[in-house]
Parts: C-alpha cells; sequence; structure tokens
C-alpha cells in the first residue's frame, strides 16, 4: 500500500496489486474547504491511477454541510462515476447521523442521474471491506456491458 495523500483528517493510499484507491476519514472535523479538498483529491488520484476499486472508510466522515452536498453534486459525482470502477466499497460511518447523511448524499446524486455503478457493497469494518475488494470479481460483481 503506497500513501498518496496525508492530512491529519484523511489519509488516501493506493494498493497497485488491486488498482484499488482506499479513502479513509481520520477525524470529523474539518472546514468546508478541506472537504472539498479531500474529495477532489481522492477524484484526481483515482483518475491518474485509473484505479479499478474504489474503498471509502466513513466511520469517522465528517457531517457534510448543505452546501458540501450541493457541490459533490454538481461538481464531484459527474467526474466520479465516469470512473471505470469494478467495485466500490463503503466502511459505514460510526454515527446513525452520518449513516443518514451518506445515504441521502447518495440518494440525491442517483435522482440527478450520478448513478453509482457499481452498486456499492457496505460494510461495519475496515478489514471485511478490504477482503472483499481485494478478491477477484466474480460473475456476480461483473460490470454490465451497458
Amino acid at each position: 500500500m503506497i500513501i498518496l495523500y496525508e492530512k491529519p483528517y484523511l489519509r488516501i493510499a493506493y494498493v497497485r496489486q488491486h488498482r484499488l484507491l482506499e479513502v479513509q476519514w481520520l477525524h470529523s472535523s474539518i472546514s468546508a474547504g478541506e472537504f472539498r479538498d479531500a474529495y477532489w483529491q481522492a477524484l484526481l488520484l483515482a483518475e491518474r491511477y485509473q484505479a479499478r476499486a474504489w474503498l471509502s472508510d466513513f466511520r469517522a466522515m465528517p457531517l457534510p454541510q448543505e452546501a458540501e452536498v450541493q457541490w459533490l453534486e454538481k461538481y464531484w459525482y459527474p467526474r466520479y462515476v465516469e470512473l471505470k470502477l469494478d467495485k466500490v466499497a463503503i466502511v459505514n460511518s460510526g454515527s446513525e447521523a452520518g449513516r443518514r447523511r451518506l445515504t441521502e448524499i447518495i440518494q440525491r446524486a442517483n435522482a440527478a442521474g450520478h448513478t453509482n455503478r457499481p452498486d456499492p457493497m457496505y460494510f461495519d469494518d475496515l478489514e471485511t471491506a478490504r477482503a472483499w475488494v481485494r478478491k477477484p470479481l466474480t460473475t456476480g460483481q461483473l460490470p454490465s456491458l451497458g
């Protein structure tokens, strides 16, 4: 695993063997600018390294304000859905409010036409998510042709 980007609140790593970008939130108290920068850096690194798998650890994810959710919808999601991802793993937020907000963000992105493909798999712990995302694709996990 290579650490590509690290701040006190976020670590982005890459596992070349699996073409996996791993985004791990480390602290939930950040500014709006740091939130946007974190998401943008992850997107740019996924593009640069041509990631085929994405793992987001949201256990310590900051609860984004409405302006950040709108920014994700308008600027981030349109580029994110263009990534050629085969697997997406999400480690659930450590708080109920965080889980609700994440669900809302995904629903709003889908409603805006920025549908996540492939469908993410949700986990409660990081190691289980890592194990799943590193397994070879099975027939049921292969991306659709259309």
